[in-house]
């Protein structure tokens, strides 16, 4: 008997120690924030991420990790990231393509504007309209004469509701021209065809073109914005080409599931403004082309700003994934 009441102190004593040390632990949700990038690993958006994840964790304290969840142009990720636990531990660096995907996508297994809460806009990224190079137009109107010839032009783009897609189409419905879409599976190789001159023109975002327009494998005609790019600052605005309709910027931005404390929610945000204004954050943001980064009020109007003009626009249009 004696040796069973002392062996049950033992086990009585570990178990105490056990929970012990299980109330010590810190939960991982208190430690451990997971930026979700909604696309694969090297491009633009996982590229940003990676930049403001350091200054993010000091700012915060905590252990920032970035975790590329890719997939069905970012719906994959987008969706995970609207079903998490709202406690601050997954948080979601997107892209416009959030709108664009609400717009052009039946069936989405999350529904952005109710399920996400905007945070914090890092900024945003011009766009522009690229030619072949022997297109031989100078100008936004000699395109535009050249596109109502007799025989239509074509276009790239990363699939049907990408940014590169909608810039496109955008410039056809109101300039009033036929432009003939071809997908591609990414930039890249619709870049490689236009310069090889296989595709007419392609809307992508400035720092994406800048080097094949430096170094004269394509001609750069017109930024989709109110101002000139500084990465670009020969090229005109949409509104000096006489066309200020063409505007069509490319933001990414910090979003966090619906139902997060509104106080953890400040933090996160106070956390990533301090961040994108560190000297070494905000000049690898610069060189990237960022600009304009916006608090949590200022991303929330540009949102909900955003839905209100792209999706009538793009029911309009037409623009449906299959």
């Amino acid at each position: 008997m004696l040796l069973t009441l002392t062996h049950f102190a033992r086990v009585s004593r570990i178990f105490l120690l056990v929970i012990a040390g299980a109330a010590a632990m810190p939960a991982q949700s208190t430690d451990v924030v997971k930026i979700v990038v909604p696309f694969s690993a090297g491009g633009p958006t996982d590229q940003i991420a990676r930049i403001v994840a350091p200054g993010l964790s000091e700012a915060l304290g905590k252990t920032v990790i970035v975790e590329n969840r890719g997939g069905a142009g970012g719906t994959v990720g987008a969706a995970y990231a609207a079903k998490a636990k709202p406690d601050g531990s997954t948080i979601l660096l997107s892209t416009s393509s959030l709108v664009l995907s609400a717009g052009t996508t039946s069936n989405l297994p999350y529904d952005a504007r109710h399920d996400l809460d905007p945070v914090y806009l890092l900024g945003e990224v011009q766009t522009m309209l690229a030619v072949r190079p022997g297109l031989n137009v100078e100008s936004l109107q000699a395109l535009i004469a050249k596109a109502k010839g007799p025989k239509n032009l074509n276009y790239g783009s990363t699939g049907v509701g990408g940014t590169m897609h909608v810039g496109a189409e955008l410039l056809a419905r109101t300039a009033e021209v036929p432009l003939v879409h071809i997908p591609y599976r990414g930039a890249a190789p619709a870049l490689v065809d236009l310069m090889a001159g296989n595709i007419d023109l392609v809307n992508a975002d400035v720092p994406v073109l800048k080097p094949y327009i430096q170094d004269g494998r394509i001609q750069g005609l017109v930024i989709f914005d109110k101002r000139r790019s500084p990465l670009l600052p020969d090229i005109p605005t949409a509104e000096e080409a006489g066309m200020p309709e063409l505007q069509l910027t490319n933001w990414y931005g910090v979003l966090v599931p619906k139902g997060m404390p509104v106080a953890a929610r400040q933090e996160l945000e106070r956390a990533l403004d301090e961040t994108v204004h560190r000297p070494e954050v905000a000049a690898k943001l610069a060189d990237a082309g960022f600009s304009n980064p916006q608090n949590a009020a200022a991303f929330k109007a540009r949102w909900d700003a955003d839905f209100e003009r792209w999706l009538p626009w793009l029911k309009e249009a037409g623009i449906r994934t299959e």
